[in-house]
């Protein structure tokens, strides 16, 4: 979906007729559609494309900030450098990380090779023993 779309855009259509019978009725038309995916659209799209490309994979900056030795924690010529914030729990990582555990006990041989989601999901009401 194009970012003009996504924002309410619809397309607009010009119907022409392109020719006319001898008492003057319409016998054939041409209709086009305004395009979705306009010059400016397909700029958009591809600079995205060449941020995200641009993106670490693990911490999410842009490398041409976390790969500069001036943003060096060890270099003694700069006055900072990128530190850790947290640790903040992901509830979503802890679940998959006890479902691989789990799967790595039971099933070892494929485990390895196994790919997990998380899912939030409403938990079951807890039974209460009278």
């Amino acid at each position: 979906m194009s970012l003009k779309r996504f924002g309410g855009w619809e397309p607009r259509q010009l119907t022409r007729v392109t020719a006319w019978t001898d008492d003057g009725r319409a016998s054939a038309w041409e209709t086009r559609t305004e395009t979705e995916w306009d010059g400016r659209e397909r700029s958009l799209m591809l600079a995205l494309s060449l941020w995200e490309a641009g993106l670490c994979r693990r911490c999410g900056h842009h490398l041409d900030e976390t790969m500069d030795p001036a943003n060096d924690q060890d270099n003694p010529e700069t006055g900072h450098g990128w530190t850790a914030d947290g640790p903040d729990e992901c509830f979503a990582c802890k679940a998959l990380h006890r479902a691989e555990e789990k799967w790595h006990k039971e099933a070892p041989e494929v485990a390895p090779y196994s790919i997990w989601s998380a899912a939030l999901v409403a938990k079951r009401p807890r039974m209460r023993h009278r």
